[in-house]
C-alpha cells in the first residue's frame, strides 16, 4: 500500500503518529486527492469524543492536500450555527475579510470565489442535512476535483449527503492502537495514572452504546 503520508515531517508529525491517526489520514488523503472529477462529499463519522476534528485537521493541514488544492478552507459548523459566520470565515481563508458585506451577498461572493479553482472546504461537527443545503449552492461543480470534507457524528446525515465516495467511518481500532502507543511513550512504567483509565473506560463505553 502507497503511503501518501510520506514525505517531509513536520514538528507536530511525530506526536500526530503516536497519537494514532496516521492510517485514517493516509486513507482520507487518497479518497480527496484520488476518484471523480465531479464535486464529491467525503465523510468522517464517528462518535464524539474520537477524534473526527483531529484527524480532519491532520488531513487539511497535510503537505499532500495542500499542493494538490488551489484553495483550502474550513470552519466548524455544531449544532446551533449562525450562517452569516459560516460565511465570512470561509470567505476570509479564500479570498480575506469580507465583513463589511451584506448576508445576502455572501452566498453569491463565495460561489465566484471558488469557480474555477480546485477547492478543498471541510466543515466540521454538522448536525443536520440542512446545514449542507443552506451551504451547497455556494460550492460551484467545476468538475475539476473540488472536494467537501464534513466530520459528524450521525452516520444517516452523512449517507444522506453522500455524492460518489462512501462515509469513512473512523476506524476505532486504529484510535486504540493509539492509545496503548501513547500510553507506552509517556507513561515507560507500568503504572498509568487513573485520569487516563477512566477516560479509555468512558470512551469504551460510549463506543458500545453507539455500536449497539
Amino acid at each position: 500500500m502507497v503511503n501518501v503520508l510520506k514525505g517531509e515531517r513536520t514538528s507536530t508529525s511525530i506526536d500526530e503518529e503516536v497519537v494514532g491517526f496516521k492510517e485514517n489520514a493516509d486513507n482520507i488523503i487518497k479518497q480527496l486527492t484520488g476518484g471523480t472529477k465531479e464535486l464529491d462529499i467525503d465523510s468522517i463519522v464517528g462518535i464524539p469524543g474520537l477524534g473526527k476534528t483531529t484527524l480532519a485537521t491532520m488531513v487539511f493541514t497535510h503537505h499532500c492536500v495542500d499542493k494538490h488544492f488551489d484553495v483550502r478552507s474550513r470552519c466548524s459548523i455544531s449544532k446551533e450555527y449562525n450562517l452569516r459566520k459560516v460565511f465570512l470565515e470561509i470567505l476570509k481563508q479564500v479570498v480575506g475579510n469580507m465583513d463589511d458585506s451584506p448576508s445576502e451577498d455572501l452566498p453569491d461572493k463565495l460561489r465566484k470565489s471558488l469557480m474555477h479553482k480546485r477547492y478543498l472546504i471541510v466543515l466540521d461537527d454538522i448536525w443536520e442535512v440542512e446545514a449542507w443545503e443552506e451551504l451547497q449552492l455556494s460550492f460551484p461543480d467545476d468538475e475539476n476535483g473540488s472536494r467537501v470534507v464534513l466530520t459528524t457524528r450521525d452516520e444517516e446525515v452523512a449517507r444522506q449527503l453522500k455524492h460518489h465516495s462512501d462515509p469513512y467511518f473512523f476506524d476505532f481500532s486504529l484510535w486504540m492502537r493509539a492509545g496503548t502507543c501513547f500510553r507506552r511513550k509517556y507513561f515507560k512504567e507500568r503504572f498509568v495514572p487513573q485520569t487516563y483509565l477512566k477516560q479509555d473506560y468512558k470512551l469504551l463505553k460510549t463506543a458500545r452504546d453507539y455500536l449497539l
